[in-house]
């Protein structure tokens, strides 16, 4: 049912799906042999480039062929990441551009962020092929609840098939290979059977082929963790994800480990995780397994107290003006220079901060009053972040900022396993158990601008938006 709509064109072409067809290979396409390898030949007139690199990657892969990992970056990159390169630019000021709603027709903005296509964009390859990998997805969910299975989470090209309560393990392995023999008859390569398959992280880690129990502590989208249980009932990490830890810097090295962990059962990259990644996370899952995963220590390394430092690079004009104040007195070797590296820091919100006299400021001195707000602390780069921290100011008006009123690892990891996942029901900070999918039904469209983060905590547009008229696309009711 359309709702009514104050822009009558809105309603043009709404239940009107386009189809797309390939045309005729373009001229001028020649063969090309990767590495300069016979064996690894490509023709595009004759060959789908894209299931010839993976057939390719396979056939390294079988022969312990070092450009394994270099064929699959290759297909990644083709396959996906360049038809959607978009190099972003800031302008001084907000310039006018056109903006194309989903009805096709434009309206326009005003805006300082430009974007550029880059050479092999092309917005129908760059969204069709992440759609139908979704819906692949929603094709392996769909078929495990067939099989009355269960499932964790998904993660890009992978669904955790969940064991229901009761199942016996013997079953529940038989109905997960029915599962993966269903996307068989879809295998477009060489290399026969299903192009869904079971994770090493299945097996036992002793190289014995046999299938050990896996478990999955899950928080939200994307931070998640599998993992068995020793005979101790500690956690044993097959695979963890960074997300959410890797933009900070290592707060200790990996040669000082967090006391009393167990040293990982697999490489790094297979786990996926750094060491002190890995270190928190046995935490995290050691207290679930003790029936309190909302509470997780942070006293396990004394490193934790330390400020929590993010490294940043110079890779834009914008972030290299950080750094003004910094270079304004030094002579050029000795300035933080374009793709150079720095260190930034959060600064505890005002009410945790310490008072002035706390940090041994003189309450007689006269002068200047501090700046107000809170702090933006920028340092230049340092391994130890202990150093960096010394160094620390505001990059804006370039007074020191104390280390004491920098937040430490401890303060940036202290909500991590808590992280609420709003896309589902039940998914909030303090909820556990199972999460139900929620069923949204848009009521309408409205232009944001250009940038995602142009809406507002409730779906509202955000006031930095700037658009000469509002574009109103009534979809269907809302529910």
């Amino acid at each position: 049912a359309l709702a009514a709509s104050r822009h009558p064109r809105c309603l043009k072409h709404l239940g009107q799906p386009l189809t797309f067809y390939p045309g005729k290979p373009q001229s001028g396409l020649k063969a090309i042999r990767l590495f300069g390898n016979f064996n690894y030949a490509i023709n595009p007139l004759i060959d789908d480039a894209f299931t010839r690199l993976i057939d390719l990657r396979d056939e390294a892969k079988a022969a312990k062929d070092a450009n394994e990992l270099a064929i699959k970056i290759l297909a990644n990159s083709t396959s996906y990441g360049i038809y959607i390169e978009v190099q972003r630019d800031n302008a001084p000021k907000p310039e006018p551009l056109e903006i194309y709603g989903p009805d096709g027709f434009t309206d326009e903005v005003q805006s300082p962020a430009l974007e550029d296509p880059g050479r092999f964009f092309h917005p129908l390859l760059g969204t069709l092929i992440t759609g139908a990998a979704r819906l692949m997805l929603a094709l392996a969910e769909r078929e495990a609840l067939a099989q009355g299975l269960g499932w964790a989470f998904c993660d890009t090209d992978s669904l955790a098939i969940a064991r229901p309560e009761g199942m016996a393990r013997v079953e529940f392995e038989a109905r997960v290979k029915r599962v993966v023999a269903w996307f068989a008859p879809l295998n477009p390569y060489r290399k026969p059977g299903s192009i869904l398959q079971m994770e090493d992280v299945n097996y036992a880690p002793n190289g014995s082929g046999e299938l050990e129990p896996l478990y999955a502590f899950a928080i939200s989208a994307k931070r998640y963790a599998l993992f068995n249980i020793d005979t101790e009932g500690r956690p044993v990490i097959r695979k963890a994800s960074a997300h959410g830890l890797g933009h900070l810097r290592p707060p200790y090295p990996d040669t000082d480990p967090a006391p009393g962990v167990p040293d990982p059962v697999a490489a790094w990259s297979k786990l996926g995780v750094t060491r002190w990644q890995y270190d928190y996370w046995y935490f995290v899952l050691s207290a679930a397994l003790a029936g309190h995963p909302e509470r997780v220590r942070l006293d396990y390394h004394p490193a934790l107290t330390k400020p929590a430092a993010q490294r940043y690079g110079a890779t834009s004009p914008r972030l290299l003006k950080w750094m003004d104040t910094h270079n304004a007195h030094r002579s050029y070797p000795d300035q933080i220079k374009p793709f150079g590296f720095m260190v930034s820091f959060t600064a505890l919100p005002a009410t945790q901060r310490p008072m002035p006299e706390d940090l041994g400021a003189d309450p007689t001195k006269r002068g200047r009053p501090p700046a107000e707000g809170t702090p933006l602390p920028i340092a230049p780069f340092e391994t130890d972040p202990a150093l960096a921290a010394m160094q620390a100011f505001h990059r804006e008006t370039g007074e020191r900022v104390p280390v004491e009123t920098l937040k430490t690892y401890a303060d940036a990891l202290a909500t991590y396993h808590l992280s609420p996942e709003s896309k589902f029901e039940n998914g909030d900070r303090w909820d556990t158990g199972e999460t139900r999918r929620r069923h949204v039904l848009a009521d309408h469209v409205i232009l944001i601008g250009k940038e995602a983060n142009g809406v507002g905590e409730y779906g509202e547009p955000t006031e930095s938006i700037n658009l000469t008229q509002p574009l109103c696309v009534p979809i269907i009711n809302a529910s």
